[in-house]
């Protein structure tokens, strides 16, 4: 019989372990262990298991092969995991791809394609044996075994160790293992599992159960109930019959002890919105830019080859019908899809759209999901009993098979890049599942990237435009207010006269108002008027926020916290006072200047408990509450018949960051933000206040002029050589030591040079834009090279021998290529 032999790797291990291992198959485990499969080994000297994922299965032979005539001696697999392999063979092809594509290991890419709660820990448990009883006479051993006695027997081999002490405890349980007084046994736990619940089923055929009650053999009447509940219903759990009918938990014994009935656990799905009920919709009648839209993009579904496409739409031009519609048809050729979105508060609406039209055939999949709900909705979507996957940013490793469609709804959007490792983008990934499962990749955005445009007008992408609104609907009318003017008139307020008027008519006439600031909290920083003295974060040596609600002062980027000092720590004057305006500011200066007016707020710091976002959302909605407070989070997606005015606070605010793409988010921010207004029937207005008038940016967002943006925007791309006409890499280094991060900054920089590639270039080392976070230094190098595989070969390289540097110094290395933030 041919020996064959598992190539793996292995997860949550060093850096240094991230590669291929083979593994003996043993032969009981022949058919179980597949590609895909998880596994554990024995790694190292053998007494520790790791996890693993099979990536490929040969014979002996092949695996033997190049070993120049040396026979090695290869390990066994010591368990497979699960009954069924969690990776398919399209995710292994996407986690080579994402391992070269992001520089990452392969655990890195992993942990993106499982659900979190699902990895295994070895867990070690110590058990009496009958021979425990013996006497011994080293003290250290009786005290042992008196302590695992006093637990019941058994327990963690941990918890005994912190009983005991730890010195000598490895030697008393090596000699205690070997008299054959305790056996120690390895299980594995993993934090999240199938929920089960103990359930109760008739035991005998259902016409004997029916012929014994209609001749009286059962006379209890509690017997009785039980017994009629189960003839309607195959499965009941017993906390249900229990309830349903009066009945004990020795009521249902005593039918079990006499055969009638047999204890089955039942699993129970964690449904995110089992709770909710949504009346089904059918397909609308379609608009002529719809209908076309719609036939474009079903004829290349149904060719059956990779391709994208990107709807141009306005804002309220109807793109979720589309998607609607283009779904149901992947449906019809018997493949699922995915749609993306990208704020967790965009998910209830498309959730409750879809499931309205879809029902059981939607799962849903976000970070604000609990552990157990995300295991379970992966696990539909893995067993194929579900067709479309809503969601954001990390649904796009939603284990579907047959994937036909993916769909990247607000594709301009930066939250579909990832902040941490591994720095994927969803767009990147999106097109190499569509790649590898030839299936149809449509964006959708009423303000395209530039990078996609671009893409776009050169032919790579496919451009369908939508450029009205149904039912003649108009976009809403967008005044600018100049705050200088305002300043000069001696309005100091955030609020500009014109603004404050038509927030007053909205509230007469009972429609509703959105207020636009991309700033969160009180107050944007803390100074003494005295000597000028700024409170910072001791960590980040960044101005701390004002919140009012807690008096207290936060660090947005690594959380200190400290209370609001009442006099300067500098030169204990009074006159230290808090400056600048954030979200919670203008909810307090709204509720003061109109207090008739109910306000709502909505930025991360009132969304932070699960479901927060959604109820916020629902209670403007449902409540009817005048007016609305927010950041970006309002500004995209959400349709609110009955919002007829948008005001924008500090349009220039996002300008002037030192990153080359905030010219492009003012814009889009601005455009987005004014399309919530008017979506109903009545006519919207947007009133955007500005110190800077003349910004190309935010005079293109007043006219919704997305061609006249793009087209000055390019050209400026272009001359200074930023994407898409190349590609950027960031090198960025950490640690608490500022000369020595610096350092190897520097020394990385002429290894990099050592290339023949043409337009290569390397600027740096420099300090990062934010210096210095929870007490690290940080520097960095940024790359522009017009070819990208060039670019990952030549990262690739360099990091590794400077992930063997520093592996042994407080230094962490990062590295983001084509970053959608350069701070």
């Amino acid at each position: 019989m041919t020996v064959m032999t598992a190539s793996l790797v292995l997860i949550n291990t060093a850096r240094a372990y991230d590669k291929k291992y083979t593994y003996i198959i043993p032969e009981d485990m022949t058919g179980k262990v597949t590609e895909g499969s998880r596994v554990l080994v024995p790694f190292g000297g053998g007494r520790t298991s790791k996890e693993g994922f099979v990536l490929e299965i040969r014979p002996l032979e092949e695996a033997d092969q190049g070993q120049q005539g040396k026979k090695l001696e290869y390990k066994s697999i010591k368990q497979v995991i699960d009954p069924y392999a969690l990776l398919k063979k399209d995710m292994l092809l996407l986690l080579e791809w994402m391992k070269r594509r992001y520089i990452c290991t392969y655990s890195d890419a992993i942990r993106c394609m499982l659900p979190p709660g699902i990895n295994v820990k070895a867990v070690k448990s110590v058990k009496l044996t009958g021979n425990g009883i013996k006497a011994f006479k080293k003290q250290e051993l009786k005290g042992i075994l008196d302590n695992l006695s006093s637990l019941g027997g058994e327990c963690e081999l941990e918890e005994l160790r912190s009983m005991c002490g730890a010195k000598g405890f490895k030697t008393c349980i090596r000699q205690l293992c070997e008299s054959g007084a305790i056996t120690v046994e390895e299980c594995y736990q993993q934090k999240v599992n199938a929920k089960e619940v103990k359930g109760v089923s008739l035991a005998r055929p259902r016409e004997e159960i029916v012929e014994e009650l209609e001749n009286n053999a059962v006379r209890r009447i509690q017997h009785i109930r039980v017994l009629e509940i189960l003839l309607d219903n195959e499965l009941v759990s017993v906390a249900d019959i229990q309830r349903f009918a009066g009945v004990t938990s020795s009521v249902l014994d005593t039918l079990c002890r006499h055969g009638y009935i047999y204890y089955k656990n039942i699993e129970l799905l964690r449904n995110p919105i089992k709770d909710r009920h949504y009346e089904r919709t059918q397909h609308l009648t379609p608009t002529g830019e719809q209908a076309s839209a719609l036939e474009k993009l079903t004829r290349r579904l149904d060719n059956g080859i990779f391709k994208e496409s990107l709807i141009h739409g306005i804002t309220g031009s109807g793109k979720t019908e589309v998607y609607l519609q283009l779904i149901s048809h992947c449906f019809s050729l018997g493949k699922r899809a995915i749609l993306l979105v990208p704020e967790i508060s965009l998910t209830p609406q498309m959730v409750e759209r879809f499931v309205s039209r879809f029902g059981k055939r939607v799962a849903v999949m976000h970070s604000r999901l609990s552990l157990g709900e995300r295991f379970d909705q992966w696990r539909l979507i893995s067993e194929g009993k579900v067709d479309v996957v809503v969601g954001a940013r990390s649904a796009v490793f939603a284990p579907v098979s047959e994937l036909g469609l993916v769909i990247i709804d607000e594709e301009h959007e930066g939250s579909y890049k990832s902040e941490s490792m591994p720095r994927y983008n969803a767009k990147d990934v999106a097109v190499r599942r569509c790649r590898i499962s030839d299936g149809l990749l449509v964006y959708g955005s009423a303000t395209p990237s530039v990078d996609t445009y671009y893409r776009a007008v050169n032919g790579d992408v496919e451009l369908i435009e939508m450029k009205h609104r149904p039912n003649t609907a108009k976009l809403p009318e967008v005044e600018m207010v100049d705050m200088r003017l305002e300043l000069e008139d001696g309005n100091k307020t955030p609020f500009s006269r014109r603004l404050m008027e038509e927030l007053q008519k909205n509230i007469n006439s009972s429609q509703q108002s959105i207020l636009f600031l991309n700033r969160r909290g009180f107050s944007t920083f803390v100074i003494c008027r005295t000597c000028g003295y700024t409170m910072k974060c001791p960590e980040c040596n960044i101005a701390l926020t004002f919140h009012s609600k807690s008096e207290r002062l936060i660090c947005h980027y690594c959380g200190f916290t400290v209370k609001n000092p009442e006099t300067c720590p500098s030169c204990q004057s009074k006159s230290i006072r808090h400056f600048g305006v954030g979200t919670q500011k203008i909810e307090e200066e709204v509720k003061s200047r109109l207090p008739e007016s109910s306000v709502i707020r909505m930025d991360i710091d009132t969304i932070n408990f699960k479901n927060a976002h959604e109820e916020i959302l629902n209670r403007f909605k449902n409540e009817n509450i005048n007016i609305m407070v927010g950041t970006q989070m309002i500004a995209k997606g959400h349709d609110f018949p009955n919002v007829t005015l948008v005001g924008v606070l500090a349009a220039d605010g996002m300008l002037n960051t030192g990153d080359f793409r905030a010219n492009e988010r003012t814009f889009q921010l601005l455009t987005q933000v004014a399309g919530r207004a008017g979506r109903g029937e009545k006519a919207g207005r947007v009133i955007v206040q500005t110190y800077n008038t003349e910004e190309y940016s935010i005079l293109a967002a007043c006219r919704q002029d997305f061609i006249g943006f793009y087209r000055q925007e390019i050209l400026i791309r272009e001359r200074l050589g930023y994407p898409p006409f190349n590609n950027i890499a960031i090198v960025a280094f950490s640690g608490r030591k500022d000369r020595q991060v610096f350092e190897t900054a520097r020394d990385i920089k002429p290894r990099l040079l050592e290339t023949h590639m043409p337009d290569f270039e390397v600027l740096g080392p420099s300090r990062c834009p934010i210096p210095k976070i929870a007490g690290k230094y940080r520097w960095r190098v940024v790359i522009k090279a017009k070819e990208l595989d060039g670019l990952l070969d030549r990262l690739t390289e360099v990091s590794d021998n400077v992930w063997k540097k520093i592996k042994d110094e407080d230094i962490a290395m990062s590295i983001d290529i084509n970053p959608y933030n350069m701070l």
